[in-house]
């Protein structure tokens, strides 16, 4: 199996990015936890994070598929919440879907299974991604690119107010 390079690439500005930035103290401790409790030798133990992290590392595929039957239960994925986005690419940039999941995959490193939504309109693009999404993939989208037009990601506020009919009487 070959690592795609530029998936390569940018795992490794995010985590040295990560490194740099933040306080991952107690995240060493939680890590040197699980070593100690499993027995398990560092490498190993980052080599399962980066494969759960990271899925679509790889350019070929040539292991057996691995089902959701295979997998303890403990690896279920449970029911994610998603988060509207707004893309300033459209119809109009001659996009499709399949161009833009395959970005947004290459560029997040999101599941393609968590991807609810993707509605492609004339001059922008609305679509779901997960809850949460890190300030590093954010800001990795923000710069991603469709066929040289730029995503310019925005998260879309939910309207929280209700619509009222302006023809009918208040209730």
């Amino acid at each position: 199996m070959h690592v795609h390079p530029r998936k390569l690439e940018k795992l490794k500005k995010r985590l040295q990015l990560v490194h740099t930035q933040e306080n991952l103290k107690a995240h060493r401790q939680v890590v040197q936890q699980i070593n100690a409790e499993l027995g398990m030798d560092p490498t190993d133990c980052a080599t399962a994070l980066l494969y759960i992290s990271q899925p679509h590392l790889f350019q070929n595929a040539a292991e057996p598929e691995i089902t959701s039957d295979s997998l303890p239960p403990v690896f279920k994925a449970p029911n994610y919440r998603n988060v509207r986005y707004r893309l300033d690419v459209g119809k109009n940039h001659q996009i499709d879907h399949e161009q833009l999941l395959a970005t947004l995959i290459e560029e997040s490193g999101v599941d393609k299974k968590r991807i609810a939504r993707i509605d492609i309109r004339d001059s922008y693009t609305l679509v779901d991604l997960p809850d949460g999404m890190p300030a590093d993939i954010f800001q990795l989208l923000s710069e991603a690119t469709v066929q040289g037009h730029p995503l310019n990601i925005k998260r879309v506020k939910p309207n929280r107010r209700k619509f009222r009919d302006p023809k009918r009487p208040n209730e």
